[in-house]
């Protein structure tokens, strides 16, 4: 009887130290999975990666696009007003 409450015990033990090394780590410097900022085209209002993003300036101001065409669009709206 002893016997098998310590063969559990272990197994638990085994199982709970298997999944903490496999959780994602957080404290700087530990592996992480990396975080992604999310911009709002202001053209169609999708959000989209930073880094897939395609950036314009106009009018002196930076602004992040879907897609070329968005971009287009919206230096055409820009220049009507």
């Amino acid at each position: 009887m002893r016997i098998d409450i310590f063969i559990l015990l272990l197994i638990v033990a085994i199982v709970l130290y298997r999944w903490y090394q496999k959780a994602p780590k957080t404290k700087s410097g530990d592996a992480a999975l990396p975080s992604t900022e999310m911009v709002l085209d202001p053209n169609c209002a999708t959000y989209i990666p930073e880094t897939e993003a395609i950036k314009a300036t106009i009018a002196g101001t930076d602004y992040c696009f879907c897609s070329e065409k968005c971009a287009e669009n919206y230096r055409k709206k820009k220049s009507a007003v």
